[in-house]
């Protein structure tokens, strides 16, 4: 038994730390999908770049922690880029398991209507 429970334990935090990353990482993947397909209906970039970041809020709502959103454009393509900041309770921090990075970066790209 004092062999085999610190294995254990250690095994179901490290289940635990990269589940939170996997779920994490598709969440803000996700969001990034969902503000820059929302963004294609705005009149101006201003309007784009203010409907991606309610869009991204909107599907970032239900998880916890720091989110910043950049919106760049080109002739034919917007591309918006989230970044996730985990809390500091969040079991990413955690100093038991060697951890993925509590910073989740995604982009996602969509390219405008030819007129």
């Amino acid at each position: 038994m004092a062999l085999v429970l610190p294995l254990l334990l250690a095994l179901l935090m490290g289940v635990l730390v990269y589940g939170q990353y996997f779920m994490l990482a598709h969440s803000v993947q996700q969001a990034a999908n969902d503000g820059a397909r929302a963004a294609i209906v705005g009149l101006d970039a201003a309007d784009r770049r203010a409907v991606a970041t309610r869009a991204v809020g909107r599907s970032l709502q239900a998880v916890s922690g720091a989110h910043s959103v950049a919106v760049s454009e080109t002739s034919e393509a917007i591309t918006v880029v989230v970044t996730y900041t985990a809390p500091e309770e969040s079991f990413l921090r955690s100093s038991l398991i060697p951890s993925p990075t509590y910073v989740i970066r995604s982009r996602a790209t969509f390219e405008l209507p030819v007129d």
